[in-house]
């Protein structure tokens, strides 16, 4: 029996993590431009868990300064996370499939074909292959990779607001905020929509400022971006947890590769959605259809079998970003709150605990969580 490759195995572990891994060929082809075999290597070592580097060059055989000095190279590619704490030096590998596209789609390293990789993950997309689809477990089930933030100034004194729906809070109360480039933008280039609108906090933000991948910016330049991208039509989409959250990115339906599963593949039941969804007054609207070019996800429709003219929404579909709102000459648009709530996971521990479970392979990614010794 032929032996698996350092990639095969590198696979087998992405294919345990919260999002799993589909279309095992193309992201094979992937792995190979991003990871160099001695890389691919090291990456088995790592956990998914922020670890020590004198533990991983135990673990790898290599001195700390070789360890070192791989570590932090894959970590300016985006292949790794990387900090400090208390002065020590601390790894992890990305437990994020999509990261691993992401990240290095923006970073600027010497030695990796970008091309070859932009052409990969655009065919990667392009053919069906779904970011969330590796979530699915057995019966279709999943825990949602993101979830839809709102304009808040479109949410009105009215409607019960949920802490976790606002924007501000999350600005307002972080550390570091950091801005880059979308990378599905950079990938799938269908539209002219503002690049620079991807927003990071706290460590995610500082990660990405110290690899050169985004630029520092204070809150009132955040606030600034989100509304910037707002007016564009761009969709705010984070991480599905409540109390921290890593990113805000903001979305076109026809490039993102989270909102594509639905406006390009019809898997509306992979998209992120958020905790309202949109309500038309019939006796305010007039039908003037101002609001179907603006919805992202098509969701909004003329007429009904009575003869109504007045617009419609399919609310499973409805992902709740409000964009339609601001559309309506007449005001006749609101958002209200989805019911049920969708249950949104306290941090980003719990969101992966949740998941892992979900799909089926606690136990395998549990394992992955520490540190794995060189096979000799």
């Amino acid at each position: 029996m032929e032996k698996n490759s350092v990639y095969d195995d590198l696979y087998n572990k992405l294919s345990v993590t919260p999002t799993g891994v589909p279309n095992r060929e193309k992201l094979l082809e992937i792995l190979r431009v991003l990871f160099t075999p001695e890389e691919a290597g090291l990456a088995l070592i790592l956990p998914f868990m922020p670890t020590p580097l004198s533990d991983i060059a135990d673990a790898a055989a290599m001195d700390l300064e070789a360890a070192e000095r791989s570590l932090s190279h894959m970590a300016d590619k985006g292949l790794v996370y990387a900090s400090e704490e208390n002065g020590i030096p601390i790894f992890m590998l990305f437990g994020v499939s999509w990261t691993l596209f992401k990240y290095p789609l923006v970073s600027k390293v010497p030695g990796v074909d970008y091309q070859r990789l932009r052409r990969l993950c655009k065919e990667f997309l392009a053919e069906g292959t779904l970011v969330g689809e590796g979530t699915l477990n057995a019966e279709g089930k999943h825990v949602p990779i993101g979830r839809v933030l709102p304009i808040q100034e479109n949410l009105s004194s009215e409607t019960e607001v949920l802490p976790q729906d606002l924007v501000y809070q999350y600005i307002d109360r972080a550390e570091w905020i950091s801005v880059g480039d979308c990378a599905c933008r950079k990938i799938v280039g269908a539209c002219n929509s503002p690049k620079e609108v991807c927003i990071a906090f706290g460590r995610q933000a500082k990660y990405l400022v110290e690899r050169n991948m985004a630029r520092l910016i204070d809150n009132h330049e955040a606030k600034t971006i989100h509304k910037m991208a707002s007016d564009a039509g761009l969709v705010s989409v984070t991480s599905n947890t409540k109390d921290e959250i890593g990113i805000i990115c903001h979305c076109c339906s026809c490039c993102c590769a989270q909102l594509g599963a639905a406006t390009r593949h019809g898997r509306y039941d992979l998209v992120p959605k958020g905790a309202y969804v949109a309500s038309i007054d019939e006796d305010g609207c007039n039908g003037c259809g101002s609001c179907f070019d603006k919805c992202p996800m098509k969701t909004i429709m003329s007429g009904d079998a009575g003869g109504n003219e007045t617009a419609r929404i399919d609310l499973e579909r409805c992902i709740g970003c409000g964009l339609c709102i601001s559309s309506c000459p007449d005001d006749a648009i609101s958002l209200i709150q989805r019911l049920p709530l969708p249950d949104v996971p306290k941090d980003v521990v719990a969101w992966m605990e949740k998941a892992v479970e979900t799909r089926g392979v606690k136990e395998e990614f549990q394992r992955e969580l520490t540190i794995r010794k060189r096979e000799v």
